[in-house]
């Protein structure tokens, strides 16, 4: 069911945090991670991007990124792998769809990792908080294979090791009361405590005309993550989320508008134990997750329910410091529940129209082990390869087997390659379209490059993939295969200390096939051009300037309608699948910020404009009655949005 996106701005907005922290690395071949520095960037290449065309993404990537809006998944957005095309935070690499991609987080994997509390998995504000993470690594494709259930992109995530100092930061916005802790019990305990309250008042008042189809909202979430670092080789670590949202606005969909009103309750809890000695690491990971949600819209009353358990357990060895070798399994038990009035027609949602009581349980469960190695053969190149085979499906899915190959090579210390290539398999996720959980197969193979220099950086990357698998977006568009010809360049320039530009483009040829046939595919685009302009000056202010600009996308136009009498409403018939485009995207984004040093704390000011220049970029087409008038709605409108945040640094013990 398609809404107005730029409805899902508020979720944006509603909690934007703002803050300089600390950074971390990893060592080279020590599982143990360095000690934090507050205030200080320490930069040097982790081993594992030698071996796949991955990017970090650090704390101050995702604050001084206005296209992020402070959020860890929408500062993936900015990378050139990136075809989002919605304007959600829901990973899309190199043109595979969300459901292809993963959010591991503590090596657990969170599904539908985004605010909503849709049956379609949109939404634009993630469930994660950037404070609490102490890595992020984004795999545009070839994701390695000792993570599960990841066909296209892959997004690795770890909460802090450490914790530096005791501090409490205090938020306030348009639309956000918030409240981080972040405290040491002692040398080997800590805890980081967050929670924030929205509302829509403030910021509707302000926004009134770029808001027009809200009608209000509401949440509160809670976050708690506890680390134990026993001793030098053993730690424990737990992070638990819950949250509670409301909203209610118009919505479209072919040729009826009405209200919508939907919510959602979900807690979820990620538990590690960690343990390292010598060569060696072991990490066991488990995880509980649940959701109970609503949804109306017209003659939809839709009341889904869904609790997942999984666990892991890994051992990686580092034979040598030229040889690691990393084995597991993996297992997973989800249950679904939909409650669910529905139409007994997708294009009859009027009221009069008939209905039918759909009650559908749906329980899955799986059990994988893997294997992955890498070798250096020398300081310039080196290979890795893994396997990961499915043992057991509690449904009809066949056993399969996953594997992959990669390759890189140093020309010199400006210059490498990275190659890649697998094939890779994961399940589908059930969505409002389709109960069901199905095999999802994606066959790869990239090249990248990478050129390193002190004030520049250029990256190129070619890749070709084919997937298959049941995939229907919507009522009216489904593919059973889709191949992907992409080209992608970057480069980022430091002008100066406090000046930088970055600049990304990517061709993107991607056709959907239903048996022979070649349809376009929201993804087909002839560029996706992103640039970023950013002042970085701690002493006096930071701001950026975001640019991003695209083909529209493709859409499926009725050309011509019937009435029907058994569903009381006219039947839209369409020429052909995604024949038709909206007009090209463009957006600027701009985002400002003050630190201001009271006594050692800190007081932040900050302020963002979104589509600066308030451009109408075409969402989707609303019908009247009998389809003989179309009129489109339009993504996120300018938005004002300012807020300020301050850390009290100087904790009594």
């Amino acid at each position: 069911m398609q809404l107005p996106i730029k409805f899902y701005l508020i979720f944006v907005l509603s909690i934007i945090h703002v803050s300089v922290v600390a950074q971390t690395n990893d060592s080279l071949y020590n599982f143990k991670d360095t000690a934090e520095l507050e205030g200080v960037i320490i930069v040097s290449k982790n081993p594992i991007s030698e071996r796949f065309s991955v990017t970090k993404i650090e704390k101050l990537d995702v604050y001084f990124n206005p296209i992020s809006k402070g959020d860890p998944l929408n500062a993936i957005q900015i990378l050139p792998a990136s075809t989002n095309a919605d304007e959600t935070a829901n990973p899309v690499m190199r043109g595979g769809s969300a459901d292809r991609s993963r959010i591991y987080l503590n090596g657990s994997a969170v599904l539908n990792p985004v605010r909503n509390a849709l049956n379609t998995g949109l939404g634009n504000f993630s469930l994660l908080n950037t404070e609490i993470i102490n890595k992020e690594y984004v795999y545009a494709s070839n994701p390695p294979l000792n993570y599960s259930n990841a066909s296209a992109g892959l997004v690795e995530i770890e909460t802090n090791k450490n914790l530096d100092k005791d501090n409490i930061q205090v938020s306030t916005a348009l639309s956000n009361l918030g409240m981080m802790l972040n405290k040491k019990i002692n040398k080997k305990i800590f805890f980081q405590l967050y929670g924030n309250r929205q509302f829509s008042e403030l910021l509707k008042k302000i926004n009134n005309k770029q808001l027009p189809d809200l009608q209000q909202f509401s949440s509160t979430d809670f976050g708690l993550n506890t680390r134990i670092n026993v001793n030098e080789n053993l730690s424990l670590n737990t992070f638990n989320y819950f949250i509670s949202e409301k909203y209610a606005s118009k919505g479209y969909y072919l040729n009826f508008k009405g209200n919508t009103e939907a919510e959602q309750k979900r807690f979820f809890s990620i538990n590690n134990i960690d343990y390292w000695k010598g060569r060696s690491k072991i990490r066991f990971s488990s995880m509980y997750d649940y959701s109970n949600k609503g949804y109306q819209f017209g003659l939809i009353n839709s009341r889904p329910v869904y609790n997942l358990l999984s666990s892991s357990l890994s051992h990686k060895y580092a034979a040598s410091n030229l040889l690691t070798i990393q084995y597991g399994v993996d297992y997973l038990n989800q249950k679904y529940t939909f409650n669910e009035t529905l139409p007994v027609y997708y294009f009859a949602n009027n009221s009069d129209a008939p209905t039918h009581k759909n009650l559908d349980y749906l329980i899955f469960s799986y059990a994988e082990t893997y294997l992955y190695g890498d070798y250096k053969i020398n300081a310039d190149f080196g290979i890795s390869a893994g396997v990961r085979q499915n043992i057991y499906t509690s449904n009809e899915i066949k056993n399969f087997t996953s594997y992959q190959f990669s390759a890189f090579y140093n020309i010199n210390k400006f210059n490498r390659f990275i190659f890649g290539m697998g094939n890779y398999n994961s399940y589908s996720t059930p969505n409002y379209i389709q109960h069901i959980i199905g095999q999802l197969n994606s066959q790869q193979i990239a090249l990248d490059y990478y050129l390193e220099k002190k004030k520049y950086t250029v990256t190129v990357a070619s890749f070709y993939k084919i997937d298959k698998g049941n995939y229907q977006n919507t009522n009216i568009e489904f593919f059973d295969k889709i191949k992907s010809l992409g080209f992608e360049l970057s480069t980022n320039y430091n002008f100066s200390k406090y000046l930088s530009f970055g600049f990304s483009n990517i061709y993107l040829d991607q056709n959907g096939f239903i048996g022979s046939k070649k349809y376009n595919t929201l993804s087909n685009l002839k560029y996706f051009i992103k640039s970023q302009l950013v002042y970085n000056n701690p002493e006096r202010f930071t701001a950026s300037l975001a640019l991003t600009t695209r083909p529209g996308n493709h859409y499926s136009n009725v050309t011509t309608a019937i009435f029907d009498t058994l569903a009381n409403n006219y039947q839209p018939f369409f020429f052909e699948t995604n024949k038709e485009t909206y007009k090209n995207y463009f957006r600027i984004d701009f985002t400002m910020n003050k630190v201001v040093n009271i006594k050692g704390n800190s007081l932040v000011l900050f302020f963002t404009v979104n589509n600066l220049l308030n451009t109408k970029n075409e969402s989707f087409v609303y019908y009247n009655s009998d389809y003989s008038q179309g009129n489109f709605q339009y993504f996120q409108q300018r938005t004002f949005y300012l807020g300020t945040q301050f850390k009290l640094n100087r904790i009594s013990k």
